[in-house]
């Protein structure tokens, strides 16, 4: 028996936080490789195996992985295994990212399509 518990981003954060971390994450190229890896994924996906999907060192996947979640750009789910162990598992929680600028002249970042 399984059973999954699945962590977002948690409360709400200022607009141009927001931006600022969809941006920077949308910036590295390790990030946007496990990104769009996992948008093309069926099932969510591992730590290792998308380490070894993109060609990533794990230590490197896990930051990542931890740096796409605090953007709200993935969804962690921990699935509990009836063996006691348990594992973590990620998919993508967007299918768009817009970017706009306010009348403050700000970014606005609108993440589109929960997956």
């Amino acid at each position: 028996m399984q059973t999954g518990l699945r962590r977002k981003a948690t409360g709400p954060k200022p607009a141009e936080l927001e931006a600022e971390q969809v941006l920077e994450a949308l910036s590295d190229c390790a990030c946007r490789r496990i990104l769009t890896t996992l948008q093309g994924a069926t099932e969510p996906m591992t730590a290792q195996d998308l380490s070894e999907a993109c060609d990533v060192p794990l230590s490197t996947t896990y930051r990542k992985v931890e740096q796409l979640s605090e953007a709200s750009l993935l969804e962690e789910t921990l699935q509990l295994r009836a063996n006691g162990t348990h594992t973590h598992q990620y998919r993508s929680s967007v299918e768009s990212v817009t970017v706009s600028l306010n009348d403050d002249r700000g970014l606005e970042v609108a993440l589109g399509g929960d997956r």
